[in-house]
Formats: structure tokens, sequence, C-alpha cells
């Protein structure tokens, strides 16, 4: 078994509590929604409907993003996380469409708002994957 991966414990998550982990998993967000925006792409010629296209999009990318995440960030590999992880993908989905709706009524554009939510969405979004999805004990 290759060293970098460490079989000890049962969260595939032992030993991540650094600085680098989540700079990690920053780089594969990145790479994650450079992922989603070329699914969209994809898409939109076939479906010419942007819902539609934006709904192909988030149900490959949660694929790609657990398996990126799960794998690259977290070191974790197994499927039963699958449903958690969302589950998790929903939350801040929501949480996003809150904050969106609540800088809109405070006259903020929706770009600006979203670049606004970003940081915050991020944070969330690692705090969920690592202590709720990936890191809780089995």
């Amino acid at each position: 078994m290759p060293s970098d991966i460490r079989p000890s414990g049962p969260t595939g998550y032992e030993g991540e509590h650094t600085p680098v982990s989540f700079i990690k998993f920053v780089l594969v967000g990145l790479v994650n929604t450079v992922f989603g925006y070329a699914m969209f792409a994809l898409f939109l010629p076939a479906a010419r409907i942007s819902s539609t296209c934006h709904t192909l999009a988030t149900v490959c990318g949660v694929v790609f993003n657990f398996h990126s995440t799960g794998r690259l960030v977290i070191r974790y590999r197994r499927l039963s996380s699958f449903l958690p992880f969302t589950a998790g993908c929903a939350a801040v989905w929501l949480v996003n469409i809150l904050l969106l709706d609540e800088l809109n009524a405070l006259a903020i554009s929706p770009l600006a708002g979203q670049a606004i939510a970003l940081p915050l969405l991020v944070l969330l979004s690692y705090a969920i994957n690592r202590y709720l999805v990936f890191g809780r004990p089995r």
C-alpha cells in the first residue's frame, strides 16, 4: 500500500488537522468548479434549457466532487459516504440560496453577493465534509 494512503483509523482522515488539508480542499474545489462549468457547457447545446443543463451538471459535479474531495483531499474511498456527501452539498446549496436572498434584499447584486458569500460557503463545505461526511466515527 502506498505510504501516502493512511489505512489507520476508521475515518481515513487521521492526522489531517493541518492547514495543508484545507489548502488541498480549496485547490480541489477549483478543479471541481472547472469540471462543473465544463459539464454545463457540454450539456447546453443538447438541452438548450439552462435549468436542465444546470441540473445535469450538478448531478455530474456531485459525483465528481465526491471522488475528487474524498480521494485527493481526505483520502477516503468508501462509497458509504456518498449520500451524506450529497446531503452536505444540498445544505451548502441551501445556505447559499438563503444568503443570496438576504444580500439581494440589501440591494447587493447576485454577482457581488456570491463573492461575499463564497468564503463562508467554502468554510461551511470544508467543515461539513471534514467533520460530518468523512470524519464521523463508524
